[in-house]
């Protein structure tokens, strides 16, 4: 029986030689992930293409490319004339949102998101219900 086993082992790999090519199969994908390559074709940045966002998105998408810290005149200069849907079919203007902010000065994006946020729950544009309930 001890033979038998030996020949149907020949032209196949050990446990150690098949984990071996796993583990570089999986180092070759992380060195893709880490070029910011996928399958081999190069992308920028993960979500839905550029102008195709609703919501948060869509103000992230209009102000990309910002270096914080920004003040609310440099976000007013960004957002010119743009406008942007913040829920399908009904555009805004991104002008006016950042207008309405309070605060004067933004040291990253995530500060604009919050303050964009409670400014269009104010406006009635975003969920706030809880907000209103809680009031």
């Amino acid at each position: 029986m001890a033979e038998k086993n030996k020949d149907e082992s020949k032209g196949t790999m050990t446990v150690q030689e098949a984990g071996h090519l796993g583990g570089k199969e999986v180092q070759h994908q992380r060195d893709l992930r880490d070029r910011k390559e996928v399958r081999g074709q190069a992308y920028d940045k993960p979500g839905p293409p550029e102008g195709t966002a609703f919501g948060i998105g869509a103000v992230t998408q209009a102000l990309s490319g910002l270096e914080f810290p920004v003040t609310k005149q440099d976000l007013l200069a960004r957002a010119g004339n743009q406008e942007i849907e913040y829920r399908k079919g009904q555009p805004v203007s991104l002008r006016q949102i950042v207008e309405d902010l309070e605060d004067e000065e933004f040291p990253s994006m995530a500060n604009i998101v919050q303050a964009v946020s409670a400014a269009l729950k104010e406006e009635g544009l975003s969920g706030g219900e809880k907000d209103e309930k809680a009031a």
